[in-house]
């Protein structure tokens, strides 16, 4: 066989390895059976007029980003951004299914079918997992909410995604702003916690509506 050929069979092996892979379970970070109220971890500080970031990882080998920012609207307005997980992905290469479920103690629960396409030379491979989604309303009434927390994790799929969650705390900042933190750790293939901080920016630029 020669080297060309070699190099097609073996990305050829790869993407029907991807596509066709058993899902994985994962080790969850929440028991989302009952009511959250608290986020993975502790809000970074907050920078006056900018946002602040930090990343790194664990002796365990699991990488972490962590983000904190002001939002110019009400959290009212953000809590139904973060509702539509378009706002949380990289929609151009990614197609979502959710599912809304009935969860006691819960504003909204929802699991997501996540598939993303990537591409590898002439090579597509698409890779799948589902996450769960709880939004827990902490302080205020459902109709005037004053603080919310919003707790993810990847329940299976791909083991390319070995661990993977997150949460988002949303405080009312006056009438007219929102002081958002945002927290994820994972473990993947080719992803740092770098990527994780980049992938948080992003995030704050769509639901400010500033796009890519």
């Amino acid at each position: 066989m020669s080297t060309a050929s070699g190099r097609v069979f073996t990305l050829l092996t790869l993407a029907l390895a991807v596509v066709g892979e058993a899902a994985e379970p994962s080790r969850p970070c929440f028991d989302l059976a009952s009511k959250i109220d608290a986020p993975l971890r502790p809000p970074i500080p907050s920078i006056e007029g900018r946002d602040n970031s930090a990343f790194g990882t664990y002796p365990s080998g699991i990488d972490w980003a962590a983000g904190r920012a002001l939002m110019e609207m009400p959290i009212e307005a953000l809590y139904a951004k973060l509702l539509d997980h378009r706002n949380v992905k990289d929609m151009r290469k990614t197609t979502l299914s959710t599912t809304v479920l009935e969860r006691p103690g819960y504003l909204q629960f929802h699991h997501v079918d996540v598939v993303v396409l990537v591409r590898m030379l002439f090579v597509k491979m698409k890779i799948a997992w589902t996450e769960e989604w709880g939004y827990s309303l902490v302080e205020g009434t459902r109709e005037a909410p004053r603080k919310i927390v919003v707790s993810y994790q990847k329940i299976g799929g791909t083991r390319h995604l070995k661990h993977q969650c997150g949460s988002y705390v949303l405080q009312a900042h006056g009438e007219a702003a929102t002081d958002l933190s945002l927290y994820e750790e994972v473990k993947a293939d080719r992803r740092s916690a770098e990527d994780t901080r980049n992938m948080h920016a992003g995030i704050l630029r769509n639901l400010r509506g500033q796009g890519p």
